[in-house]
């Protein structure tokens, strides 16, 4: 068997890394909702299952599986569009006491910068002049994000049909397409991968509700209006590991700074969801997700960061799933085991010290004898 230079393997691999983000930009539009509707079909793979058991068409289960998730997303939104709504008849007092804040800040400049309120004033002017001037850009990018989020939802619902009524199909020709005397692996990673993933969403969306609970309860006994909208929000924002918590307390702090008469009611908001991220992190996440992914820390955080350079933040929401299937393949394929233990948790550091100085002083002995 042909052995190929060091540098010719870590040429293939960069170049297959180009072409593979190549491709990922490229197709993002057709990709994206093709990768979603997958993972929704390894969610729904049971539901369908079950359905079929009790005699009912393979067309019709999963039809009924995705109305099950049309109907769950759409109640999702519904609330959420209820309580947007709710908070819009609070602008009116949001305005009032921004423009009191925009008026402290001008005289705090004026006062202590020397920045005269003139020279303030001109520049507030020709800042909603220049955004007036681009608002029909705004517009025409709101519209094309709109247009394209419909066409996406399409081809998921779409696709996702098809991977269920052909579910059977497509891994037969998985099967087929591997040689016979791997079919026992094939099989492991089908089996492996569609349960990490299952168990990985179920529990997120186990661990979003009890973060919603904690968030909403959380924000009422502080006093925050419209505590339910902000305690949902933030923990739907877990989907995002690491950085979701944070980003979802934004609002809340932000909404009580210019609500409240007291800094210690955003200040109190901040110390909430720091404590309920402490209990996500240490608690509630690793009771119930565990290592399901088996993902060391590093791994999901350069994924996340790869995910939203290549696909934004719905790169984001389905980059620990597909590393996690990836995961799967890498440790069930021999040579690429390496990159699998590169994505895995790290042995104890006691434990991997000993082997490490028995083969550095094996290497050493060999070039004594050389």
């Amino acid at each position: 068997m042909l052995k190929l230079p060091v540098y010719l393997k870590l040429f293939i691999i960069l170049f297959g890394l180009i072409m593979m983000f190549f491709i990922l930009i490229v197709g993002k539009a057709f990709l994206v909702p093709v990768l979603t509707a997958f993972i929704f079909a390894l969610i729904l793979q049971p539901v369908c299952h079950f359905l079929e058991k009790w005699k009912i068409s393979r067309g019709i289960s999963a039809i009924l599986s995705m109305v099950l998730i049309v109907i769950i997303l759409f109640f999702t939104f519904y609330f959420i569009s209820i309580q947007v709504s709710s908070i819009s008849k609070d602008l009116t007092a949001i305005g009032v006491k921004f423009q009191g804040f925009i008026d402290n800040t001008n005289a705090w400049l004026s006062d202590n910068l020397n920045i005269a309120e003139s020279e303030q004033s001109d520049y507030l002017k020709n800042s909603i002049a220049d955004f007036i001037q681009n608002s029909s850009s705004i517009l025409t990018n709101t519209l094309s994000a709109t247009a394209d989020f419909f066409t996406s939802l399409v081809l998921i619902l779409i696709s996702l049909f098809f991977l269920l009524y052909y579910r059977s199909f497509f891994v037969e020709f998985l099967y087929q397409l591997v040689n016979k005397q791997n079919h026992p692996k094939l099989g492991h990673i089908i089996s492996r991968g569609s349960s990490v993933v299952r168990s990985y969403v179920i529990g997120l969306f186990i661990v979003i509700s009890i973060l919603a609970v904690l968030n909403t309860t959380g924000l009422m006994l502080i006093g925050i209006e419209h505590a339910m909208f902000f305690g949902l929000l933030a923990a739907l924002l877990t989907v995002i590991p690491y950085f979701g918590v944070f980003i979802g307390s934004i609002l809340p702090i932000v909404f009580a700074f210019l609500t409240k008469d007291s800094l210690w009611y955003p200040v109190g908001v901040a110390i909430m969801f720091w404590i309920v991220q402490f209990l996500e992190g240490n608690f509630i996440t690793p009771n119930i997700v565990g290592n399901k992914v088996s993902l060391n820390p590093f791994a999901v955080i350069v994924g996340l960061f790869v995910g939203g350079m290549v696909w934004g933040a719905i790169g984001m929401i389905l980059a620990i799933p597909t590393i996690a299937m990836l995961k799967v393949i890498f440790d069930a394929v021999e040579p690429l085991q390496p990159f699998g233990f590169l994505l895995g948790y790290p042995p104890d550091v006691s434990k991997a010290e000993k082997p490490l100085q028995e083969k550095k002083q094996v290497v050493e002995q060999e070039e004594v004898n050389a």
